[in-house]
């Protein structure tokens, strides 16, 4: 069966020209979409117009049991609000014989089919929000329109900001998912945004228990939505209890107390099976979400690299929307005709460049992931995870190797005193900024670094003064380097042409900020260190990262009278020479 428009749903006909703000470019009735024997497709191209908004009339959906589409003439619609839906194209399985009735959309098949009955509670929500309007991006975008769904994604990021609220289906549109069922939602890469640009963001699940107070680690209200079915909660309370173990909770009306486990974010890390990636466990993906998200009195720039880190571990079935989907929270629209479906590369240079060229753009993404190999065609970030629409990350390990152990840390950049530096950057890739830096020098294999890795110092007993002798450092790679005290007969000179040796190239460490570690469990360690890019030169005043030092706190008194230098960061490799697939990813 076959729906589009108006015109075949078998409904009345309403006047389209009955407003002056939109336009009527569905109208179905429930009934006919139940009736059939194979799932609905809805198909709005005929009606609608490219590149407008277009939101669903809850009003109508739940009182007169018809689905209706209305495009807006203008966005933003300041007469209309309405909430945002966030949920994954490819949910949690269903029952075939419980799921209930669906319709699927034109263009839309390869996602799972929309639940009438999920649609229910997504407006139900909506309107106990305050609104009577619905974004649906299955429904409201014209699936079979290249230009319109070219322009939706130019304007997701302000779809979302302009809402009343983004309203989660952790588990998909199909059906309901309960808060012990794990879902893939907080690994996918447009539910950044979803999440972020809302001024304020709930979840939908499965809950009969009615309203109540849970009281457990946190002490909170659930609020029943569809009596029996269904509750709404905000996200910030989920994320804090995602992974413990019990919750009691407490109906407000007679019944028993009972408990609850909440895992619908993934399931807690069993640290036992090895190896365990850091930036992968479930209490990590969700530490970083939740200093993504605002809260408190942290500035955009205090929260962007957390942002960045959250973004690099996400998933999405084209490579190049994991660039598209963040490009709204900083700032930024790019015009998606400019890249083929895998240029992540490239568009993510584009996205760093028009950062940079806005008023007060930071370079928020160095030392994006320390503990990952730089990107070799653009080296002030770390190489790209592949990934998939299932939401899998397949990552390339960073791993350091001390006394005879491989071992894996996870740290996020903490700006809050030492501002992220601005600047330029190239076509090519190469970051201009003024940093501290200083001078280093590679050290012998056989030379002992004292130590148990490369948060140590040869002058462990170092107070924040300048030192008064060389030390000694281990990089995260595991190389060793000399930062002080170098006699002046080894000094290296910088190069005045492609002829001059490789062997008398510049390496530096470069300042970057402060880092805090965290464990496994999302859970700050502490203390905080110095973070300092390893560059090197590998053509004339051109350097590319290989690595990152941890410094003691210890030393920031000296790390303060480093030399601030114009540098030229990035490659080595031209990103635009990548002519394989494998290598732009």
């Amino acid at each position: 069966m076959s729906v589009s428009g108006i015109e075949e749903s078998g409904g009345p006909s309403p006047d389209r020209s009955a407003s002056k703000e939109y336009a009527v470019v569905l109208y179905v009735t429930l009934d006919s979409l139940t009736q059939s024997d194979t799932i609905p497709i809805l198909d709005i191209t005929t009606s609608a117009t490219i590149g407008r908004v277009r939101l669903i009339d809850c009003d109508q959906y739940l009182e007169h049991d018809t689905l209706v589409v209305h495009e807006f003439f203008d966005f933003p619609i300041p007469n209309h609000p309405y909430a945002a839906l966030s949920y994954v194209w490819r949910g949690n399985a269903v029952d075939e014989s419980t799921v209930g009735p669906r319709f699927s959309v034109a263009g839309a098949e390869d996602g799972d089919p929309v639940g009438i009955h999920a649609l229910k509670h997504a407006c139900v929500a909506a309107l106990r929000l305050g609104v009577k309007y619905l974004w649906l991006d299955r429904l409201c975008i014209m699936q079979t329109s290249k230009d319109d769904k070219r322009w939706q994604i130019t304007q997701m990021f302000r779809i979302y900001k302009e809402s009343a609220a983004s309203i989660v289906f952790p588990g998909g549109i199909q059906r309901l998912v309960s808060l012990d069922e794990p879902t893939t939602w907080i690994n996918r890469g447009w539910t950044l945004q979803e999440a972020l640009a809302p001024p304020r963001v709930d979840v939908v699940y499965a809950w009969p228990h009615g309203s109540g107070m849970y009281h457990g680690v946190f002490r909170g209200d659930i609020r029943e939505l569809v009596p029996g079915q269904s509750a709404i909660t905000p996200l910030r309370e989920l994320l804090a209890l995602n992974g413990f173990r019990s919750t009691m909770f407490f109906p407000s009306s007679t019944g028993t107390p009972t408990s609850f486990r909440t895992t619908i974010f993934g399931l807690p890390t069993d640290t036992s099976v090895r190896p365990v990636v850091p930036d992968q466990t479930t209490e990590v993906v969700i530490f970083m979400l939740k200093n993504a998200l605002a809260f408190g009195g942290e500035t955009f720039d205090e929260r962007a690299p957390a942002i960045w880190r959250s973004a690099l571990f996400r998933a999405s079935s084209r490579p190049v929307d994991m660039v598209f989907s963040i490009m709204g929270v900083f700032g930024v629209s790019l015009d998606p005709r400019g890249f083929d479906a895998d240029d992540r590369l490239g568009a993510t240079v584009a996205l760093m460049r028009a950062i940079l060229a806005r008023e007060g753009g930071r370079a928020s993404w160095l030392s994006l992931a320390p503990y990952l190999p730089p990107h070799p065609r653009l080296s002030t970030f770390p190489v790209f995870p592949k990934t998939s629409v299932d939401g899998r990350v397949e990552l390339a390990l960073g791993l350091t190797t001390v006394g005879g152990e491989s071992k894996r840390r996870a740290a996020i950049l903490d700006t809050r005193r030492i501002t992220m530096p601005m600047g330029s950057m190239d076509e090519a890739g190469y970051l201009r900024i003024s940093r501290k830096a200083v001078r280093i020098h590679a050290l012998p294999l056989a030379f002992p670094v004292p130590g148990e890795g490369h948060h140590d110092h040869l002058e462990s007993s170092q107070t924040a003064d300048p030192p008064l002798c060389c030390l000694a450092f281990r990089a995260i790679d595991g190389t060793g380097w000399r930062f002080y005290g170098l006699p002046e007969d080894d000094v290296q000179h910088p190069p005045s042409s492609d002829s001059v040796p490789k062997d008398n190239w510049k390496t530096l460490a470069v300042l970057v900020g402060w880092h805090n570690e965290f464990s496994l469990e999302g859970q700050w360690m502490g203390p905080r260190f110095l973070n300092a890019m390893l560059v090197r030169e590998h053509a004339p005043e051109m350097f590319h990262v290989e690595s990152y030092f941890e410094l003691s706190h210890k030393l920031e008194g000296w790390v303060n009278t480093w030399e601030e230098m114009d540098l030229r960061i990035g490659g080595p490799g031209d990103p635009r020479h990548a002519s394989k697939p494998h290598e732009i990813q």
